[in-house]
């Protein structure tokens, strides 16, 4: 194999394109008006990369602990490890190296960060050992590990995030988390999983719904209670949409992955951009001043 085509297997191994979730680190950057600080951007590029590189690990060390599986499996037989474009020696070196370079980069540039770094490891790792496998508890997992990449952000420009923005935004990961497994029940059915074995339609349907009705409640505390909250008051509908259209999208089955869907569905997508685009509006331009 050339070193084109083994470089290419190694950036497909780490998941280049979920790099993007990773992009969380800058929402407190976002509501604590931290925008038009060209300080923070530095600062949040480099946590950007120490998060990247950190799921890239995972990702590397999940897929190792997958292998028997993903051979049997149609689409999955396919990645660098069952195709053998990448052996496992590779891929376990790889991803300590990963892990070793995130955590030195987090340790330069923050302690607090870089305990958010470890955690979101320890959690990451103990999912691909055994918790992925047990029911409601995966789900979670997942949702915590947004909620540390929006937690690392404040810590690593000198904010305190709020505690209602941190929690709607935990169970925003949460119905996402969740909108996954039934896509996952739906397309693939329990052998997708073994955790899907748990799961049904209607518990899937209920805690969606719990999920989307505890995200918007908690936005709209925020709204309520902070000061730059009650600008984005007219969001609260914007976001009640988003949830409400991606719902729609999620049971026609438009896609598996989040991303999949949001870009798939034309409403859903405007939804997303709208509630982005007033947030920012509202937030940093002087309207109504």
């Amino acid at each position: 194999m050339g070193i084109a085509s083994k470089l290419r297997a190694y950036l497909e191994l780490v998941r280049v394109e979920q790099w993007y979730k990773n992009l969380m680190v800058g929402v407190p950057a976002v509501f604590a008006l931290k925008l038009t600080d060209l300080g923070v951007y530095p600062k949040l590029a480099l946590g950007f990369a120490a998060l990247s590189m950190a799921s890239s690990s995972v990702y590397a060390f999940n897929d190792v602990r997958d292998l028997d599986a993903d051979r049997a499996h149609p689409t999955k037989r396919f990645r660098p490890l069952p195709s053998e474009r990448v052996s496992v020696r590779e891929a376990l070196t790889l991803s300590t190296s990963l892990a070793i370079a995130s955590l030195a980069l987090s340790l330069a540039l923050e302690a607090q960060f870089a305990l958010c770094v470890l955690t979101y490891l320890c959690i990451s790792h103990l999912y691909s050992l055994y918790l992925k496998r047990v029911a409601v508890v995966d789900v979670t997992l997942i949702a915590l590990n947004y909620l540390i990449r929006v937690v690392s952000g404040a810590s690593l420009i000198g904010v305190e995030a709020s505690p209602w923005l941190v929690s709607g935004f935990f169970f925003l990961a949460l119905f996402l988390a969740l909108s996954k497994r039934k896509a996952e029940l739906a397309l693939a059915g329990s052998a997708a999983r073994t955790v899907l074995k748990a799961y049904s339609d209607r518990w899937l349907d209920q805690a969606l719904s719990m999920a989307a009705a505890m995200t918007i409640v908690t936005y709209a505390i925020y709204c309520a209670e902070v000061p730059l909250g009650r600008k984005l008051v007219p969001t609260i509908p914007v976001m009640a949409f988003f949830l409400f259209r991606y719902s729609f999208a999620l049971e026609r089955g438009v896609g598996e992955h989040p991303h999949e869907i949001i870009t798939r569905d034309k409403p859903t997508l405007l939804a997303a951009f709208a509630l982005v685009a007033s947030v920012l509006a509202l937030a940093y331009l002087p309207l109504g001043s």
